[in-house]
């Protein structure tokens, strides 16, 4: 069986080729980071293309072939501008849909975000099935859902389409969460709101590749769903930050601070960052993510799927201590 994974050399791109490989397909590797393609050298079946989203000549070539595609490629910012995001969330997604459309695919798996439900208060037990936001928290979801309605209206076309939201995806090659949070320790400290009893969900990362897989074996009914995934183990975000700098012999260094000077904080740091086209130090995006409970709930994917988290909170920290401890050992 053939697969073809658009933003491969990403984070999720990354492990799901692996694993895949390992299960004996043939996969296409599809990314723009050949310094990042070294990663596939040592594996079995797996051919990295240099490519991006925008050029559908290529994209048709690769994927007319396959059984399967995998779409992880995305632009994934707090901030940026609107025109970027379209051009990748959007326009990429028009492209690999149109060349997925001309063949006779058994599953295309889209990744979509839970962010495309975020709004600026807690929300608990969001399910799928729930209306979204009449305006997005940041142009990262507002082009996701655009590229959500793409799929959907392929799938009317035949595309035989199942759409995942994993939230907060962690473990060995994230350098986006831990890593961020990491930074930010050594940094000054993090700042937590109501000292860090903020409630949120991880997922880790193996959990949503082993959902990749059954969603490329399910049945054509589950075509056109949606499906949240998350470790299933709701949790304080200062619970998960102990955890993390105990497992990593670091000291953990935080400061309180008032929800209201956060956000004043992040509209002042956008507001600059528009001035000087270089990122703020923090985003609205971050400001709510540091001050709201947001959970997701996941019976659909557990009653449809059969989903069980394999890999818990705990456990999944250990491993990405263990994975982050060696690469900076080596340096």
């Amino acid at each position: 069986m053939n697969v073809f994974i658009s933003g491969a050399t990403g984070f999720l791109g990354k492990h799901t080729t692996k694993k895949l490989s390992e299960m004996g397909y043939s996969v296409i590797a599809f990314g723009r980071n050949e310094e990042a393609a070294k990663f596939f050298n040592k594996m079995e079946n797996v051919t990295f293309v240099k490519g991006d989203l925008n050029d559908p000549v290529l994209l048709e070539e690769k994927i007319k072939n396959v059984d399967y595609v995998i779409h992880c490629a995305a632009l994934a910012a707090p901030f940026g501008r609107f025109s970027e995001f379209e051009k990748t969330n959007v326009e990429g997604t028009k492209n690999i849909v149109k060349a997925s459309l001309s063949t006779d695919l058994k599953k295309f798996i889209n990744i979509s975000t839970p962010s495309v439900y975020f709004t600026s208060e807690s929300r608990k037990d969001v399910k799928e099935s729930d209306p979204l936001p009449s305006k997005h928290s940041n142009f990262y979801a507002k082009t996701k859902h655009m590229a959500d309605i793409i799929i959907e209206d392929a799938i009317e076309k035949g595309l035989p389409a199942i759409s995942l939201r994993p939230r907060q995806i962690f473990g060995p090659f994230d350098h986006t969460i831990f890593g961020r949070f990491i930074q930010i320790n050594e940094n000054g400290g993090i700042p937590l709101v109501h000292k860090g009893q903020v409630l949120m969900d991880f997922t880790y990362i193996d959990n949503v590749v082993d959902m990749i897989i059954a969603c490329m074996n399910t049945d054509d009914a589950f075509n056109g769903k949606y499906y949240n995934i998350t470790n299933d183990q709701p949790i304080y975000l200062i619970d998960v930050l102990k955890q993390l700098f105990f497992a990593l012999n670091k000291e953990l260094n935080t400061k309180n601070i008032s929800p209201k000077l956060l956000s004043f904080i992040a509209l002042n740091s956008e507001i600059i960052a528009r001035i000087t086209n270089k990122p703020p130090k923090v985003s609205k995006h971050i400001a709510n993510f540091l001050s709201y409970d947001y959970t997701l709930n996941i019976e659909k994917i557990k009653s449809d799927l059969n989903y069980e988290p394999k890999v818990s909170i705990s456990e999944g920290i250990r491993r990405y201590a263990d994975w982050y401890l060696s690469i900076n050992d080596q340096k």
